[in-house]
């Protein structure tokens, strides 16, 4: 019997050696090292060579070279040389729990669940959801949840704040702080003059008693003017582009001192016309790990496609698309902090996906990798005020990314994912 066990063991280790993945997640003494590894702390300094990251009980203890972090004797090594690790991706803006495929309407905990699981698998280990969050969220925001290890953290914005006079949107507001949400949200956007647009005194009135509940607010907006507007008002967070017209010095001076975010969405926008023709990324093998035919077929039928090439909408949108990316790569060389997002989680704008093609717009729109890096980490970390994400330091959760090439080489190398890790459990593909 003892000889078979033996067997088993071995047959099991040799079995994982011909993955070139092993990962061991437990241990009597909960510390793991992972060695040789460059690593990316997210602080933005010099990437470590050589390096160990040290964890222990999900939480990181140390990160640095490996001449000068002491690894316990009875922590598990994991040799990742050779490899590079970073922090976990962080969607500022996104939505969780509504959409199923490209459908929407499947609100419920095991939606949330799924989608949740979905981000994590693409290395998004963290989605802060701007709207549509119910009670089924609550329970499973990242206070309460912190130690998940297959799903990706949760924060929430409740419903998106509407109302016609300030009394009726204070009572959202108040729904939503009872519900037990992270953030607020309100949305100042007229959708191209097809929907009326909140009024100045309502928004107001609702960033006031937001700040007043100990609320950070984020904002949907389209215009120059009504991101001004919003700044001068209180507002926290931009939570798309200025789509209508070049930002100009006035704006980007507010910005510094209002020290707000300004969080691009460039796939927002790219979904609005994309589907007019067979979308490229549908061959894509990245995307199909997770997203099969039968998903995408609604939006290869032509029917569809004509509908969305006549669309007015859509070819306003992609026409300012320029004009967004423009605006990302100004306010960025001015030092304004950008803050990642997506907006994915709504109808065809795929989570997990659409994260690393949002990366890739702005490298296209001229940020270096170690920009976009950071606006996924440290930034969306520190300006929607999440603790213990965002980077590898001590105390934070170990939330990390294994990576077989150099991220700041060339940022599609996100993409190459060894592993992803979730207080410093493997996430399961």
């Amino acid at each position: 019997m003892k000889h078979t066990y033996i067997l088993v063991c071995l047959f099991l280790f040799i079995s994982a050696c011909s993955s070139g993945k092993i990962y061991q997640t437990t241990s009597d003494s909960g510390y793991q090292a992972f060695t040789g590894a460059t690593i990316l702390n997210g602080q933005g300094g010099t990437p470590i060579k050589d390096g160990v990251l040290l964890i222990r009980k999900g939480q990181v203890v140390a990160v640095g070279p490996r001449n000068k972090v002491k690894i316990p004797e009875v922590a598990i090594i994991e040799d990742v040389t050779g490899k590079f690790i970073m922090p976990g991706i962080i969607n500022g803006h996104g939505h969780v729990g509504d959409v199923k495929g490209i459908e929407p309407g499947h609100y419920s905990r095991e939606n949330l669940l799924d989608n949740l699981g979905l981000y994590g698998r693409y290395g998004i280990t963290t989605v802060v959801s701007l709207g549509g969050d119910k009670k089924e969220a609550e329970p499973l925001r990242a206070i309460h949840d912190s130690t998940t290890t297959q799903r990706a953290r949760l924060f929430i914005a409740g419903e998106v704040i509407t109302g016609k006079t300030p009394a009726e949107a204070l009572a959202v507001v108040e729904q939503n702080h009872r519900l037990g949400v992270d953030f607020m949200k309100i949305r100042v956007d007229d959708q191209l003059g097809t929907a009326p647009k909140m009024p100045a005194a309502v928004y107001r009135a609702v960033i006031k008693r937001s700040h007043q509940l100990g609320y950070k607010i984020a904002t949907h907006l389209y215009s120059l003017a009504d991101a001004r507007d919003l700044l001068l008002a209180g507002s926290d967070l931009l939570a798309h582009s200025v789509r209508d017209q070049p930002v100009d010095a006035a704006f980007i001076q507010l910005l510094k001192k209002k020290k707000a975010g300004y969080c691009p969405t460039l796939t927002r926008e790219l979904s609005t016309f994309v589907y007019g023709d067979t979308a490229a990324f549908f061959q894509d093998p990245f995307f199909r790990r997770e997203y099969d035919s039968l998903t995408i077929q609604p939006l290869i039928d032509p029917a569809r496609q004509s509908q969305m090439r006549q669309s007015k909408s859509a070819q306003t949108y992609q026409q300012q698309l320029p004009t967004a990316m423009a605006n990302l790569k100004k306010l960025s060389d001015q030092g304004i902090p950008i803050v990642f997002g997506t907006d994915s989680g709504m109808p065809a704008r795929f989570m997990g996906y659409f994260e690393h093609l949002e990366m890739e717009m702005m490298a296209e729109a001229g940020l270096t990798p170690r920009q976009i890096i950071t606006a996924a980490t440290k930034n969306a970390a520190h300006y929607l005020g999440l603790k213990n994400v965002g980077t590898l330091t001590r105390g934070n959760w170990a939330d990390f990314l294994v990576l077989d090439a150099d991220p700041l080489t060339d940022i599609r190398n996100v993409r190459k994912l060894n592993g992803v890790f979730i207080s410093g459990e493997k996430v399961e593909k």
